[in-house]
């Protein structure tokens, strides 16, 4: 009689927790909200009304002007603040991984600093730094390139500088390995052929960087998609976004429902953005692999 192959259970038991943890506390509280959001408002009378089902939440929020305009705009800053994480992020981290070991840790030590701070109270100093009376516009207005202040904060400028300032550190937290792992054999053979410094950037360094720019922007992306702080703080009725909506129907108005819908629609569209991101993130990687 031929012995059954033994199956290990033990990897299966370390996964368990991991595994009995997302069943739990991601999928379980997602169904409910689901559940929550196809309920029929209390209308003044409770948060919901139990044991109704109703989409009126969802057409509400759709068919009301406001919402696809909040709607929009959460895209919009999503793609704006993630383009720009990127975009800043990239000459630190590069700049980062040519310095020498201790010094490039405490420049990394210095890009995550502002993390391990509240969220509110950093952004709280930026929108003092921004304000009408900040040190930014005073120091534009003694060089005499403006002659009133320029309105940074409580606009669209604040909500971008802020949500780049939060997010940004991920880009580069993403990039500077993403340069560590190119070899630094293909950049001496590119100098050794007599190949400047600009052109072993572009023929080198940025190509094989391509799949650590593709990563760093999905997430950045992800992040962007659900900015809270930033717009809460810093921004305008004009720039309220999907994740603001939520507590504001939730805790104020104590309509569950939409605030239920809101949630869902932004879950939704963070899925939507990330699977559209999918196809030049791929093509990116891509061509890193290829050169």
């Amino acid at each position: 009689m031929t012995p059954r192959p033994f199956r290990p259970i033990v990897p299966w038991l370390l996964a368990a927790p991991a595994v009995v943890l997302l069943l739990g506390f991601f999928l379980g509280p997602v169904l409910l909200l689901f559940r929550v959001s196809v309920y029929e408002s209390g209308s003044g009378t409770g948060f919901y009304r139990p044991g109704t089902w109703s989409l009126q939440a969802y057409a509400g929020l759709i068919e009301d002007g406001y919402g696809r305009g909040v709607l929009a705009f959460t895209v919009f800053l999503g793609v704006a603040v993630a383009t720009l994480s990127v975009l800043v992020g990239y000459p630190l981290a590069l700049f980062i991984h040519t310095l020498r070991p201790l010094a490039k840790r405490l420049a990394l030590a210095a890009v995550i600093l502002p993390k391990l701070a509240n969220v509110f109270v950093v952004l709280y100093g930026v929108s003092l730094l921004l304000g009408n009376s900040g040190p930014l516009n005073q120091g534009l207005l003694w060089l005499g390139l403006t002659r009133e202040p320029i309105l940074l904060s409580h606009s669209l400028a604040g909500v971008l500088i802020a949500e780049t300032y939060l997010i940004m550190p991920y880009a580069v937290l993403i990039l500077v390995p993403a340069f560590d792992r190119i070899d630094p054999i293909l950049l001496a053979a590119a100098r050794g052929l007599g190949a400047g410094s600009w052109t072993t950037f572009r023929r080198v360094t940025l190509p094989l960087s391509l799949p650590g720019v593709a990563v760093a922007g999905q997430l950045c992306l992800i992040w962007a998609l659900g900015a809270f702080v930033g717009p809460l703080l810093l921004g305008g009725p004009e720039q309220t976004t999907l994740a603001v909506l939520v507590p504001r129907y939730g805790l104020e108005y104590g309509d569950w429902p939409t605030a239920a819908v809101t949630s869902v629609l932004s879950l939704l569209t963070i899925a939507v953005c990330v699977t559209a991101f999918a196809w030049p993130a791929r093509r990116l990687g891509r061509l890193g692999q290829t050169r």
